[in-house]
């Protein structure tokens, strides 16, 4: 007899036994569980979008944002795309030069949003920006802003 085996016949061997797919079972049923985790998760996308459970708060936030964002980096088209089109007909909105040229020597630094206040009433907003520019300290100055719900989209407009 080998130095390996034991004298006691009870001792199981489990080296000596064939592997059978019962050995398995609890990683195949693991591998179930996380597949209709991941089914499900995937199945509630597709069903409501992330977009579609957006509040319409949040949706105001996202273009007013849209809008600093532009200005903070010299985005023509994104700042256009924010505002409303009786904005874009008015007299006095920006061309691109003069945007380029109103944005690009920010002297105190980018704007930074610290807080916004949203009163959503139908396809209306009220909007005060909270702003500051990055190198002004604590220096806070208030925006009032409106937004209009055109279609899906909220746009930035004049009241």
């Amino acid at each position: 007899m080998s130095a390996k085996q034991s004298d006691n016949p009870e001792t199981p061997v489990d080296d000596e036994r064939p592997k059978t797919w019962k050995d398995a079972l609890p990683f195949i049923i693991a591998l179930v569980v996380v597949v209709i985790a991941v089914g499900a998760i995937f199945i509630s996308h597709k069903v409501q979008p992330s977009e579609d459970r957006v509040s319409d708060s949040t949706k105001v936030q996202y273009v007013v944002n849209d809008m600093y964002s532009a200005r903070n980096s010299l985005n023509y088209e994104l700042y256009r795309s924010s505002q409303c089109e009786k904005n874009l007909s008015a007299e006095g909105f920006p061309t691109a030069a003069q945007f380029a040229e109103a944005n690009r020597d920010p002297r105190d630094g980018a704007f930074v949003i610290p807080e916004m206040d949203v009163e959503v009433a139908g396809d209306r907003a009220a909007v005060t920006v909270h702003e500051k520019r990055k190198n002004t300290g604590d220096k806070v100055t208030k925006t009032e802003l409106t937004v209009v719900k055109i279609g899906d989209d909220w746009k930035v407009c004049a009241a």
